[in-house]
């Protein structure tokens, strides 16, 4: 978990690396001087849209800036993708259904994986099911060349900083 003087601190760096003044940063972000001092020294939190308004500025992802380090998760086999959805089965705020559709019983052979965004007993869920929504926006959009990869890739890395900090614990039992 990151805390406020490590956001702070990395806001500085960033800005540092950028040359540029806590006025210059203030004047960018609509903020008084006085607000960036405070977000770097970690006497306030700056929310998630100003953290991304920074990031922007700082020509950064807002993940480096709250220092969310992504796994390095290698999915080179069947194997890999099926280990990883077994993980998932493991973990606590997350649920989900498998729907399978095959011959005789449907002209379509499908497998699809459902979470419910109103599962009482999955607290994760809802936020899953958000994301995958804006998920398919973006990656439709990126297909069909109204968007780019570094566009797309912006926003991912946003919602990765926007969840960084919510926690999957494991279930009871695993």
């Amino acid at each position: 978990m990151n805390n406020e003087y490590d956001i702070g601190n990395r806001i500085k760096q960033a800005r540092k690396a950028q040359h540029l003044s806590q006025t210059e940063l203030a004047n960018r972000l609509g903020k008084t001087m006085r607000t960036v001092q405070k977000y770097e020294s970690g006497e306030i939190e700056p929310s998630i849209g100003i953290l991304n308004e920074i990031a922007n500025i700082l020509n950064i992802s807002p993940a480096e800036l709250i220092g969310y380090q992504k796994k390095n998760i290698t999915l080179d086999t069947l194997s890999d993708v099926l280990y990883v959805l077994n993980e998932l089965n493991k973990k606590a705020g997350l649920h989900f259904n498998i729907d399978v559709n095959r011959p005789p019983k449907t002209e379509e052979w499908s497998c699809s994986l459902k979470f419910m965004g109103n599962d009482e007993i999955a607290d994760n869920n809802a936020d899953l099911c958000l994301f995958l929504e804006r998920y398919a926006d973006e990656r439709e959009s990126l297909e069909q060349g109204l968007s780019n990869e570094d566009r797309f890739n912006h926003w991912f890395e946003t919602e990765l900083a926007y969840y960084a900090n919510v926690a999957l614990p494991d279930k009871k039992g695993d």
